[in-house]
């Protein structure tokens, strides 16, 4: 009880420190007086303690078994193993809410002290949205969903993780993603604050860029683990259902991706400007409406949280960030004289192309999310299946695999026939896997454009690690960021070209056998051996043994009594680079017979891999090395506006 009333003390604090740190720095920055603005600093800075403060007294009371907190009894029980009951941390409503919070006072502390460079304005009204916004989520925490409500009676025990939480990738998905989530507001912050104080050059982005990165970075990590954590956990063969929850993650980053590659538009030619403020508000914007989906409960998916009062606050919330952003974007759209149109065919066109491309990827998106809830208030609801997104997107993602095979050969202001001759790498590669995809019989139109173009993606990036080998392979480390893109180019073709083989070529087969008997599917052959029941420490766990090459394979389903009965089925993968081998448990008779479904994923860790490229490519690229925009970012752009 006693940490109950610490943990809502510290949150209260927060609260208190974080309005504080709101008002006197817009104050501050309006005056343009550096100590108000340094104490409306060093109040966010008390906001964000008192945060970290109360989120060290929830995790004490989970690992403690405090019950008499209601949070605690939620999702916690003795048996619970310690590693997810700190997990529970941000396992339910209100703790990955907090969860959100301290990432964010964390991230924008550090935001904040490494805001020196920038104008004392800029960093001051920064300073203010930033704690604008946490001041929200710690107001939502402390009056609308606190995680220290009080029981009015202990109970011994508590109700338990939910089954589908109780999982390794428990530890590392939700944790990754959230704080992605919560990171999209740093570049938001200091975007509005650019534009609030008429500053229109490229600083901005200069001191944005790694947490744009970061929150880029995160938010991929995030999916790659949200896709890993529903092939190994949900047991339907495949790893993305275009849920909407799986959407509301897609789509900031999408927009993020449009962000970081025009920002160096702006950085080499001056152009973009307002496309740049523009996508770095519409990432923010959806991270606030995918939070509203989530916490809402008011589209169907497996995994959004139950209806609550958060959703209204957070509609709310999303309304006054849209017409906050609508008005400082109108009233600042006049961003100075810009540049002549950029050539077509150019890497600046390319960029613009890839931007209206990545923003109509987001659009068909959105509209599939929302249908649901659309369609439900005119009378008849429906729901948006993957049959829609690949008719309408697939041919966006087509254009935008083109574009990523060809535009890092395209230079800036105008292609010459030099590029052209640069080209012949990348469209013989595409053409010999195209030729040899129709010679083994390949008829399917979305594979014959998907992994050619990925292919050429995959030989632009080699070609160029190749010549730079050749000629200069200094420059391989001087440029670390120029070729750490390149890297993370490399790994999306690879990911493309796993998603494209274990959508395309999967196979599968139900059956139903009794021990001894055999099933082949793709040419791979399992044997059934037998069933067995095992009492765990928390659960009753029904196994099936599948006797596989020299592996015996064992798919099964478990039972949580103390959580009502509820029931889990764990898969069992053999993996291969080749192919994945995946059989799920779906039940079982009284002659000892099982019935299964086997289904056969060619190439799935192909996305795992090339995940992790993706991440290795930033982080090199991105570690010790100030890059262009820095360098150019000092090359202010005269532009007049109104304070």
């Amino acid at each position: 009880m006693i940490l109950g009333y610490l943990g809502a003390g510290t949150l209260l604090a927060a609260l208190v420190m974080g309005g504080f740190s709101a008002l006197l720095s817009f104050w501050a920055g309006r005056r343009e007086s550096a100590i108000f603005i340094q104490i409306g600093r060093r109040a966010f800075y008390a906001a964000a303690a008192m945060t970290l403060l109360g989120a060290v007294v929830l995790e004490v009371a989970l690992l403690t078994h405090d019950f008499s907190l209601a949070y605690v009894v939620e999702h916690t029980d003795l048996s619970t193993p310690t590693a997810l009951v700190a997990a529970a941390f941000y396992g339910g409503q209100e703790g990955s809410l907090l969860y959100w919070t301290l990432i964010l006072a964390l991230l924008g502390s550090a935001s904040l002290v490494a805001s020196a460079s920038l104008s004392g304005r800029v960093a001051a009204y920064a300073a203010g949205i930033l704690a604008t916004i946490l001041t929200f989520f710690l107001f939502v925490l402390g009056v609308v969903a606190s995680p220290f409500d009080l029981l009015s009676v202990t109970p011994p025990d508590g109700l338990g993780l939910n089954p589908i939480l109780r999982d390794g990738g428990m530890l590392i998905h939700p944790p990754v993603v959230l704080a992605g989530f919560a990171s999209f507001a740093i570049p938001f912050s200091f975007a509005c604050a650019a534009l609030l104080a008429g500053r229109v050059d490229a600083a901005w982005i200069t001191h944005t860029r790694r947490f744009a990165l970061l929150a880029w970075s995160l938010q991929s990590a995030g999916l790659l683990l949200g896709m890993w954590w529903a092939y190994h956990v949900l047991g339907w063969g495949g790893y993305w259902g275009w849920d909407p929850v799986e959407n509301v993650a897609l789509m900031p980053w999408l927009a993020t991706t449009a962000y970081l590659h025009s920002s160096q538009v702006q950085a080499r030619r001056g152009r973009l400007r307002l496309w740049n403020f523009g996508l770095v508000i519409v990432a923010f914007l959806l991270v606030v409406f995918g939070t509203f989906i989530v916490r809402s409960g008011v589209v169907p998916s497996v995994h959004t949280f139950a209806i609550s009062a958060i959703g209204p606050w957070f509609l709310a919330f999303l309304f006054i960030c849209m017409v906050f952003s609508a008005v400082l974007l109108t009233f600042r759209s006049n961003l100075g004289a810009a540049p002549s149109p950029a050539p077509a065919v150019s890497r600046e066109g390319a960029f613009l192309l890839q931007n209206l491309l990545l923003l109509g990827v987001v659009a068909v998106v959105l509209w599939g999310t929302v249908l649901p809830l659309v369609s439900g208030m005119l009378g008849t609801q429906r729901v948006a299946g993957a049959p829609y997104y690949e008719r309408a997107a697939g041919p966006l993602f087509a254009a935008l695999l083109a574009l990523l095979a060809v535009g890092p050969l395209l230079p800036w202001r105008r292609a010459g026939w030099t590029t052209m001759r640069a080209l012949r790498w990348t469209g013989v590669t595409a053409a010999v896997v195209l030729v040899v995809l129709l010679i083994t019989g390949v008829r399917s139109l979305p594979a014959l454009l998907a992994i050619p173009l990925a292919a050429g993606a995959g030989a632009t990036v080699l070609s160029e690690y190749g010549r730079a080998a050749l000629k200069r392979p200094q420059s391989i480390l001087r440029r670390r960021r120029h070729y750490g893109a390149y890297l993370a180019h490399l790994g999306l073709a690879v990911v493309v070209i796993g998603i494209a083989a274990s959508q395309f070529w999967q196979q599968e087969k139900d059956v139903t056998l009794k021990p001894g008997e055999q099933v082949t599917v793709a040419g791979y052959t399992l044997t059934y051996i037998g069933s067995e029941q095992r009492q765990l420490a928390d659960h009753i766990e029904f196994i099936s043994g599948m006797r596989f090459g020299e592996q015996t394979l064992e798919p099964s389903r478990a039972t949580y009594a103390g959580l009502g009965g509820q029931a889990l089925t764990h898969v069992a993968i053999s993996t291969t680079p080749m192919a994945d081998v995946y059989v799920v448990l779906a039940g079982t008779g009284d002659d000892g017979s099982a019935s299964f479904r086997v289904f056969v994923n060619p190439l799935v860790t192909w996305i795992w891999a090339g995940g992790a490229v993706i991440i290795l490519g930033v982080l090199l690229g991105n570690v010790g090395d100030r890059g262009v925009i820095a360098e150019l970012a000092t090359r202010r752009i005269p532009v007049t506006l109104p304070a």
